[in-house]
């Protein structure tokens, strides 16, 4: 796997947006854009205060910001909350000669985390902001770009659902839910290797229906069927193995919690829980996580967590970790709790 460095995502962003760790990164680099971060840096170091009144942002949620921008090296932070530009920061001013600011500010792909802007300006995410309706349904406002998108995705990540779909010892599994997964990928391939096993796609009615996935999940007869329904409210029993894949970045500690108990109740004693996403080095050292860090932490307050964080969270949840596996060849590693 080749090197994924700030300086080469930043080169070809967009070519990179095919990858789920770095499909948020055109977006919060329009945002800073349309914020004038780089102008207001171009000669100067500015607290985030002073930065939050130019801007007429909120303070807080411009420092989750700031703070993104630093772990992906565009800007350096000095003491007291003070920032300034890097040589690779210094692209995104319109007068840089090298300046990228146009392409950023012309990016579309995904265009709804473009709505990330509301929640610099407000201290408030998009989830937040939507919660009274659809969160999923607001993100994909584009069924037909997403649904591309999608696929493009499935072609990438098509390796790391081959290889998950044999780590884990599936002779344990009889049922397997797959909470939150969307597109069902990675549950079919397991349904593939292991013919003992019956499936359960669950998920919001937007997301399956967007996806357009229901048909291809049917197509695999009794051994696999859809359910619809909200992660936070409830899960349904019937599954002893729940299997929630990069979904827990998407939110925040206390919203994590709140799927992990349901998990918990609904798997009943004995059922294990297997989460796949990558998981931030404890050295903190730089990682492609840090690019979904990045649009998390902007847009619904969550992020990629290290394995300990994980532990606190699953313990409070009511499940013990029991072993952490790394897929071979990629960022990605596989929690296994009970």
């Amino acid at each position: 796997m080749s090197a994924l460095t700030p300086e080469a995502v930043l080169a070809d962003y967009l070519a990179l947006a095919d990858d789920s760790c770095v499909a948020v990164l055109p977006h919060v680099l329009r945002i800073t854009a349309e914020l004038g971060i780089a102008e207001l840096l171009a000669a100067d170091t500015m607290t985030v205060e002073d930065i939050a009144i130019a801007t007429d942002a909120d303070t807080e949620a411009l420092y989750r910001l700031l703070r993104a921008l630093v772990s992906v090296g565009v800007l350096l932070e000095d003491p007291a909350r003070s920032f300034r530009l890097t040589e690779t920061g210094h692209r995104l001013r319109a007068d840089a000669p090298d300046s990228v600011r146009e392409s950023v500010l012309n990016a579309d792909s995904q265009r709804a985390w473009l709505h990330g802007i509301e929640t610099i300006r407000s201290g408030r995410s998009v989830f937040d902001s939507v919660h009274g309706g659809d969160f999923f349904g607001h993100k994909n406002s584009d069924g037909d770009a997403d649904r591309a998108f999608l696929r493009r995705m499935r072609e990438r990540t098509g390796r790391l659902y081959g290889q998950f779909s044999t780590t884990p010892d599936w002779r344990q599994s009889d049922v397997v839910m797959d909470i939150g997964g969307g597109d069902g990928f990675m549950l079919e391939r397991i349904l593939r290797e292991a013919d003992h096993v019956k499936g359960i796609l669950f998920d919001r009615p937007s997301v399956i229906d967007m996806v357009g996935n229901a048909e291809h999940i049917r197509s695999l007869g009794e051994r696999c069927r859809l359910e619809k329904g909200d992660f936070f409210e409830a899960l349904p029993s019937g599954a002893d193995t729940h299997m929630l894949c990069s979904v827990l970045h998407d939110w925040t500690d206390s919203q994590v919690i709140t799927i992990l108990r349901n998990s918990r109740k609904a798997l009943g004693d004995g059922g294990r829980l297997l989460i796949v996403e990558m998981l931030v080095p404890e050295n903190h050292e730089w990682h492609p996580s840090r690019w979904s860090d990045i649009g998390m932490m902007v847009l619904t307050g969550g992020r990629e967590r290290t394995a300990k964080e994980f532990t606190t969270l699953l313990g409070e949840s009511g499940f013990t970790l029991s072993g952490v596996t790394p897929i071979p060849n990629s960022y990605f590693s596989v929690l296994e709790a009970k």
